[in-house]
């Protein structure tokens, strides 16, 4: 038998309220590939006590189990999304200005003039500039 969730838009967001600001603070963690572990702890600490078992991978993936307390068969779920984000990193520091290199897909031509914090030990506001083409 297959139910069919049913939701009227005339009443507005169906997202529960507490998901929204674990949502924002999962936005604003630093989770550059093969540095996602703010994200994982975050993730952990929202899941903790809603899943009978949790666990982090060697390869970094996040497992998380919730048993089912209805009659067999139960239904399973498996939710998977990524927990790492594109990014750009620190490769050169000259007279002052950050060269930065992409890890993931990032299209370079929607980076001038974004506003970016960059992650060290502590973290600094900054801007992308493009040099001008005679000085590239």
């Amino acid at each position: 038998m297959t139910e069919t969730l049913q939701h009227d838009k005339s009443q507005g967001s169906s997202m529960p309220d507490e998901i929204l600001p674990l949502l924002k603070d999962l936005i604003q963690l630093p989770g550059l590939s093969g540095f996602e572990s703010s994200v994982h702890e975050r993730i952990c600490e929202a899941w903790e006590p809603l899943v009978d078992k949790i666990e982090l991978s060697r390869l970094g993936s996040l497992h998380a189990l919730k048993r089912g307390s209805g009659p067999d068969p139960r239904p399973c779920v498996l939710i998977a999304a990524h927990m790492d984000a594109i990014g750009l990193m620190v490769n050169q520091v000259v007279d002052g200005f950050l060269r930065l290199t992409a890890i993931g897909g990032i299209d370079a031509r929607v980076l001038p003039g974004q506003l970016v914090i960059v992650h060290g030990r502590k973290d600094l506001p900054g801007l992308i500039l493009q040099p001008p083409a005679a000085c590239l």
